[in-house]
């Protein structure tokens, strides 16, 4: 009798079948599956955005030019509402403004602590404006304005671009 029972409980491959294998297969799966779900951290997704070129990489493409990294640099920001923008070293201001209107043009400053020094209009260079200057003889003077004007004199008109050496 205790014979017969070991023979009855035997596992025995022969009676397995397909649909068993798959079966069990899918439920492996399935678990598989669950496991990983629960299991894998929650990482909030974030949006892929698209980098804006820096100042420096605008001026430097509309001039065709390479700033050197090894110079004193400003960004020159548009304050007047427009989307100019510019670059200022030690020896030239690039600037990447529209054309002004008829009987008006573009001119370079420097500032420190409220006094003013004109550099002079600024001419058309590559397709953008352009000043040159020597800040040997400017020692102090760390902000830099470009401001549209319509008389050569020492009164500013309008502010367009504007930024600092740090």
């Amino acid at each position: 009798m205790i014979k017969s029972m070991a023979n009855n409980n035997r596992f025995d491959v022969k009676n397995i079948n397909r649909r068993d294998v798959l079966a069990g297969f899918l439920i492996l799966v399935v678990l598989a599956v669950v496991i990983y779900m629960f299991a894998k951290p929650n990482v909030p997704k974030t949006p892929f955005t698209i980098p804006t070129p820096r100042t420096e990489e605008i001026i430097e493409d509309k001039f065709n030019l390479q700033i050197p990294d090894d110079v004193e640099k400003a960004d020159l920001n548009d304050i007047s509402g427009g989307t100019g923008s510019g670059i200022a070293t030690r020896n030239e201001i690039l600037v990447d403004l529209p054309d002004p209107e008829p009987g008006k043009f573009y001119q370079a400053w420097l500032e420190t602590n409220g006094k003013l020094i004109s550099l002079g209009k600024m001419t058309v260079a590559k397709g953008g404006w352009l000043v040159t200057y020597n800040a040997a003889s400017y020692p102090g003077y760390n902000k830099v304005i470009v401001s549209l004007e319509t008389k050569a004199d020492m009164n500013m008109e309008v502010k367009v671009l504007e930024g600092s050496f740090k």
